[in-house]
């Protein structure tokens, strides 16, 4: 088996600290496990073993998931899995300067919120109205089949907030009139 790149020094502390917490959820502690840094390589390797670095980078150390306050477009999806994704948007004249999500999904799910939030920023919105499942795994290096879905999910939401950019602009634009002299106030 070929030997996965050496990661960044902040990525394997996010690794480390992921390892340590999820041994410790089944009850394997250091100070109660003399062998417990071997647990800890052993867990690493196995989930190096299912998920590429790109996708561990996501959902250990994503920057973006987090709520946009006042987001110009905004959609919630549940999964047919049980996943809620959300996605945020702050637009500029037709380019998307800022992207976030949050989901209450795995960790699989987070990855795919976090690399649409990277792909789309500072793109066109036409140009991330073609983003596809397909395109988000190969930037994630892929993921298990039983968790593609999350890409899905994560276009989804995406493809739901971007139209809710349009329903947002026509709201505006069928309110804007000409001052009739009337005090609205």
């Amino acid at each position: 088996m070929k030997a996965k790149p050496r990661l960044s020094t902040e990525l394997e502390n996010a690794l480390e600290k992921w390892a340590e917490e999820s041994l410790a959820g089944i009850g394997v502690f250091r100070a109660k496990t003399p062998d417990f840094e071997k647990w800890k390589e052993k867990t690493i390797e196995s989930l190096r073993s299912v998920y590429s670095d790109e996708t561990i980078a996501m959902f250990l150390s994503t920057k973006d998931d987090r709520k946009i306050e006042k987001p110009d477009g905004f959609a919630r999806i549940t999964g047919s899995c049980g996943d809620t994704m959300e996605i945020f948007l702050k637009i500029d004249n037709g380019i998307i300067t800022d992207c976030s999500f949050q989901t209450d999904g795995c960790n699989p799910s987070k990855a795919a919120g976090g690399m649409v939030a990277k792909i789309v920023k500072g793109e066109k919105i036409n140009e991330s109205k073609k983003l596809t499942p397909q395109v988000l795994l190969n930037a994630l290096g892929g993921l298990p089949k039983e968790h593609e879905h999350c890409a899905a999910l994560a276009i989804d939401t995406l493809k739901k907030a971007l139209k809710s950019l349009e329903k947002s602009r026509r709201r505006k634009d069928s309110h804007t009139s000409v001052d009739d002299g009337i005090d609205y106030r």
